[in-house]
């Protein structure tokens, strides 16, 4: 389990440490360990509830109100508000720490100049900053939807912003296909999306977050069938499948193929759903014993804890 010092923390989350200690000390919700000089360690769900904790109070909740919630109904309570939420034109720049957001101008920047060189090098310094994991929901996909928002918003024009996709892709991908990560005794997981679901950035990200989190990631990209998905996962000898559902919206297809891929697929098999328009079809999740995520703090805890539950069943 990786542990992280409080001075770290405080960069991912944009908490001081002043603050990190105050909640602690204040709100039941936060459960710190300690090592064994006392200092305080913090893990990836120590972590997620920070992060909770953060949307919640940034979507109007107090901190008191915040507190007395245990961490499931916190987390359901976060993903139902998102979801619904548009009141800010620009609400990716309100999710951004104070360590992120000087990377985050200078690739917009860069953007706007169509330097190469310039957002590669932004991308891989706050890398070192936040750390492997955290970048990618913290950073990357904050980028991701700014720049889809200024494409849509007129800001910026198609050109610029395939361009920025590319950089983005291309970090992704490498950071996905890197030989130093895999490990033979690691589960193996499937990662695509259902027919239909061209979002190829959330897939590469969810391929991402499975190597992060101690899996083989077998990519296949995006929109398969559900013939093609079951299988692909049979043959490659998959534990699991990370899916995600972003667009286009309440797609009459999607039911019948996640139906199908659970009837390919067998009870036994671990299937994660996750992309907040999910929430679209929450009733066939359940039908389907599916995993469903609705934000990406949350998929790391996920995957580590359903991978713990594969290597115990193995």
């Amino acid at each position: 389990m990786k542990e992280y010092p409080i001075r770290i923390v405080s960069k991912i989350t944009g908490l001081t440490s002043d603050q990190i200690r105050k909640w602690e000390e204040r709100y039941p919700i936060l459960k710190i360990s300690r090592s064994e000089r006392g200092s305080r360690r913090f893990t990836d769900k120590d972590l997620e509830v920070l992060q909770l904790m953060l949307e919640a109070k940034r979507i109007g909740f107090t901190l008191q109100e915040i507190g007395s919630y245990g961490v499931e109904e916190l987390r359901s309570l976060v993903n139902e508000l998102e979801s619904t939420n548009s009141s800010v034109i620009y609400p990716e720049l309100e999710q951004l720490t104070s360590s992120a957001r000087p990377f985050f101008n200078e690739c917009t920047e860069a953007l706007n100049e169509y330097n190469l060189r310039r957002m590669e090098k932004a991308i891989y310094d706050v890398a070192l900053e936040l750390g492997a994991v955290y970048v990618i929901h913290k950073f990357m996909v904050p980028f991701i939807k700014h720049v889809g928002r200024l494409w849509k918003n007129n800001k910026i024009t198609k050109s610029q912003e395939r361009f920025a996709n590319a950089v983005i892709r291309n970090y992704l991908e490498n950071y996905r296909s890197s030989f130093k990560n895999y490990n033979p005794d690691n589960p193996f997981v499937l990662v695509t999306t259902p027919k239909g679901q061209k979002a190829e950035l959330g897939c590469l990200v969810n391929a991402c977050l499975a190597v992060s989190t101690g899996w083989n990631p077998v990519y296949l990209g995006t929109d398969l069938s559900s013939r093609d998905i079951c299988e692909a996962a049979i043959s490659s000898k998959c534990s699991a499948l990370i899916m995600s559902i972003l667009f286009p919206l309440n797609d009459p297809t999607i039911p019948m193929e996640l139906e199908r891929i659970r009837s390919g697929l067998g009870n036994n098999f671990e299937i994660i759903v996750n992309g907040k328009r999910s929430s679209l079809y929450s009733k066939t999740c359940g039908k389907i014993s599916s995993h469903q995520v609705y934000d990406l703090f949350s998929l790391p805890n996920a995957l580590e804890d359903i991978r713990a539950s594969v290597l115990k069943r193995n």
